[in-house]
């Protein structure tokens, strides 16, 4: 998932099930079931991103920002609240576009939640979610108009490719390696905020 943001996004891989042109996860057994509802097909990214911030109007909403794309508040939100919900579209090997889920899984989510961005210092923790992928809540007091960002290394075991980290926080640390290299700071700043599978590794 770092640095997706730099990249240019490719549209939604697609192939033929029982005839029909179909999302790649409806014909993947591990995204099929009820609780995960399709993802309507976008011509182009633009699309995509206006039926994202039509979902979430008067909530956050995504900006193109001098490296790419980024989130921002469209209120103010109070520590603790629940801030967007992802779900997972199709799992795939790890790319700039993943976010990791499990020791061995990594998956394309959808947007808005795609497009939030890194800060070693960020206003918003992830969660586990019913869709496969995370919950984002507010770390602290988040007001209107504020960047939106979480920390990748709460998510991803490890991170390459991510020679120095630009967040520009006070708090950066410098170069991110992910879990297996910062486990014991992301566990203390986060605590519950911190995808679960992390937990079984010391």
């Amino acid at each position: 998932m770092y640095r997706r943001y730099l990249l240019k996004r490719s549209l939604l891989p697609k192939r033929s099930v029982q005839g029909t042109t179909t999302p790649f996860f409806l014909a993947s057994n591990q995204f099929s079931s009820a609780k995960h509802s399709p993802t309507p097909s976008f011509s182009t990214l633009q699309d995509e991103i206006d039926e994202a911030n039509d979902r979430y109007f008067g909530e956050l909403r995504i900006e193109k920002v001098p490296f790419g794309y980024g989130l921002v508040a469209s209120r103010d939100f109070r520590k603790g609240d629940k801030v967007m919900t992802s779900k997972a579209i199709e799992e795939r090997p790890r790319d700039s576009h993943t976010i990791q889920t499990s020791d061995n899984t990594h998956v394309l989510i959808d947007l808005p939640s795609r497009f939030v961005n890194h800060a070693c210092d960020p206003n918003l923790g992830v969660r586990d979610n019913d869709f496969q992928a995370y919950d984002f809540y507010a770390l602290n007091d988040i007001h209107q108009g504020e960047d939106l960002s979480f920390d990748y290394e709460s998510t991803e075991y490890e991170i390459e490719g991510f020679e120095k980290c630009l967040c520009g926080k006070e708090r950066c640390r410098k170069k991110l390696g992910g879990f297996k290299k910062h486990g014991d700071i992301v566990k203390k700043l986060y605590g519950q905020h911190l995808a679960k599978y992390l937990n079984t590794h010391q």
